[in-house]
């Protein structure tokens, strides 16, 4: 049990996300009709004489990876993963899938899902340094209505996250967060009408994208990649030094901003853009 348990300290709870499908078939009557059809899992109804078949598309099914080395089926898999939990934080819980209802608990961040590399998936504790790639998400899918992951609105005590960092979710505050290891992305189909600033951030080692982010970027020294200023009012770059690669603003926003004391190894770029100032502006 040791072992395993070293395995979960350092890598993380594996884990990997399954495609689930059912089929139910009823009499064709008004009633069952009526039920079908108000079903929002239902993907398809096909009607057979007197009956109806319908075919339901169940996402975010997940379930526990360990490597085969453990010699572990998926119940003993599952178990390990609820004790480890239990032992290493005293969080109890019941059900495998509850671990994926977590990722914040009183506010703060607890156990997040990263990846690393390609599908390789991950279930961590939210220390002050988290390797992999992470997504924050609206707490829940309103198109198909599924709980999301990582929905949190603060990074609380995590201070670096090696790898590309997404907020597809409205966040509150930027925690203690100040390295992003690879890109940090903001996406276009939410507004972040919460977030003043993204202070203590130093540093991205990739591209930063702010659209649809209206922030105080006074914090920021550094970043390696591209800057995207496009179809925003960020402000306040006093702090930056240097951008690797190219700035993308837009135009009606050119003069808010200072470069004269920035190194830029790109080119600045602006472009005439048109969004909304204080509400979102979807992708066209």
């Amino acid at each position: 049990m040791s072992k395993i348990y070293n395995y979960i300290d350092q890598k993380g709870i594996p884990f990997k996300k399954l495609a689930s499908f059912s089929i139910r078939i009823q009499e064709d009557d008004i009633l069952n009709r009526l039920n079908i059809e108000s079903d929002e899992t239902t993907d398809k109804i096909i009607n057979k004489g007197e009956l109806i078949i319908s075919t339901h598309n169940h996402p975010n099914v997940k379930a526990p990876d360990f490597p085969n080395k453990f010699k572990l089926d998926k119940k003993a898999q599952e178990e390990v993963a609820i004790n480890w939990l239990k032992d290493t934080t005293g969080y109890i819980v019941d059900e495998f899938k509850t671990l994926f209802e977590l990722p914040e608990l009183n506010q703060n961040p607890f156990l997040l899902e990263i990846e690393r590399g390609i599908r390789n998936y991950f279930l961590v504790l939210a220390t002050k340094v988290i390797n992999g790639d992470m997504i924050v998400r609206e707490k829940y899918d309103s198109h198909h209505g599924f709980l999301q992951e990582n929905f949190i609105k603060t990074f609380g005590q995590i201070e670096k996250i090696n790898g590309t960092l997404g907020i597809d979710g409205k966040m509150n505050d930027f925690g203690n967060l100040t390295e992003v290891g690879g890109d940090l992305w903001f996406s276009n189909h939410v507004y972040q009408e919460y977030l003043e600033s993204i202070k203590p951030l130093k540093i991205v080692y990739g591209d930063l994208n702010l659209k649809n982010t209206h922030a105080s970027l006074e914090s920021l020294e550094e970043v390696g990649g591209n800057l995207n200023l496009r179809k925003t009012t960020c402000h306040n770059i006093s702090s930056l030094k240097r951008v690797g690669g190219n700035v993308l603003v837009s135009k009606s926003q050119l003069d808010n901003f200072d470069f004269s004391k920035v190194e830029i190894n790109g080119k600045i770029k602006a472009f005439n853009d048109k969004f909304n100032q204080g509400q979102l502006t979807s992708p066209q």
